[in-house]
């Protein structure tokens, strides 16, 4: 699980700085927006709707980080 949660921080970073700067550059590579979640008045850019996904996935990451800690914590005890 710990290798998990490893991959899981490379790729958020990752897709983090990607998004940060397709949206602090406004670039539109393709000149086009999306719809968050499918609802058409409220229009991203690529690199916010990454952002937006990178959130969701910083959250997975942090749930799985606790889950090893605690492993590891118990672990050391005896448990």
């Amino acid at each position: 699980m710990k290798r998990l949660a490893i991959v899981t921080t490379i790729i958020t970073g990752v897709l983090l700085i990607l998004g940060l700067a397709d949206w602090l550059t406004n670039y539109n590579w393709s000149n086009d927006q999306d719809p968050l979640f499918g609802n058409p008045h409220i229009l991203l850019n690529d690199g916010a709707t990454v952002l937006v996904a990178v959130g969701l996935l910083a959250v997975v990451t942090a749930l799985l980080w606790t889950l090893v800690l605690r492993k590891d914590r118990d672990h050391q005890r005896g448990r």
